[in-house]
């Protein structure tokens, strides 16, 4: 057996088509016990089955296979093997590591791909029970109000977006409809920043309750950078300004109180 006198990366061994080892590099002596001098001595026995069955023919193109090997180290490892026939009928064979620390990582990886999963659940449960919170927290800032039969308040608090909108007129609407009221108030003095968005949804939800209840739709507590922005919609046909929800239940109780008498 010659010792081959290259530097090479990979272990590399030469044996002719009977199994006989007839050449190595430094990396193949440090790897594997030669003293057979033969390739049965350095690999397991199912796996020179599947060398023999798969590569053991010089008309072959080369061949890349993964055979268990007996090592110094170990009893038997995973190598990844390069085999090349040449002219002069011996097989030219590399062998290459497959590293368990890269089987680790993978696990590691696929753990880490369905924690990520997981959490990506629970992100998910969670985005859903904010989305529930914020719901209702709009639902709150705009709370349908009945005054009397006939007369209901929608009080706003907050910021007017659209979001905020939508969820009060759903929730308004509906209970315009089942009732029988014939004025609503809106009160707007607890209102904050204003979303051009919102104001928009704000706008149809006014002109939606004219059209059920055919009265003008009142509002108090107007401050001037919404009257300002209201006034861009030309709303006089749909609504009343007023100035404060005591002048409008004043109004409102003393011309019932003729009405009854």
């Amino acid at each position: 057996m010659q010792y081959f006198d290259q530097p090479l990366p990979l272990a590399f061994l030469k044996a002719d088509r009977n199994g006989k080892l007839v050449s190595y590099s430094t990396l193949a002596w440090e790897h594997f016990d030669l003293s057979e001098e033969h390739l049965k001595g350095i690999i397991d026995e199912e796996s020179i089955e599947k060398l023999i069955q798969y590569s053991w023919d010089p008309r072959l193109d080369p061949v890349k296979l993964e055979l268990n090997m007996k090592t110094r180290e170990t009893s038997l490892s995973l190598f990844e093997v390069h085999i090349q026939w040449d002219s002069e009928d011996f097989a030219n064979m590399l062998f290459l590591p497959k590293d368990s620390s890269n089987e680790g990582l993978m696990d590691k990886l696929m753990q880490l791909q369905q924690r990520l999963s997981s959490t990506d659940f629970e992100l998910l449960e969670k985005k859903e029970e904010l989305e529930q919170v914020l719901i209702r927290l709009n639902q709150l800032s705009g709370p349908f109000i009945p005054l009397s039969e006939t007369l209901c308040m929608i009080p706003l608090f907050g910021d007017i977006t659209a979001d905020k909108i939508n969820v009060i007129s759903e929730s308004c609407l509906k209970a315009v409809f089942a009732g029988e009221f014939e004025e609503i108030l809106f009160d707007l003095t607890a209102v904050g920043e204003i979303e051009g968005k919102g104001i928009e949804k704000f706008t149809q939800l006014i002109k939606t309750l004219n059209f059920m209840t055919g009265s003008i739709i009142k509002l108090i507590g107007i401050k001037p950078n919404l009257a300002k922005m209201l006034n861009n919609y030309k709303l006089d046909e749909w609504v009343q300004i007023d100035q404060s929800l005591k002048q409008v239940l004043n109004v409102y109780f003393n011309r019932n109180e003729l009405g009854a008498s």
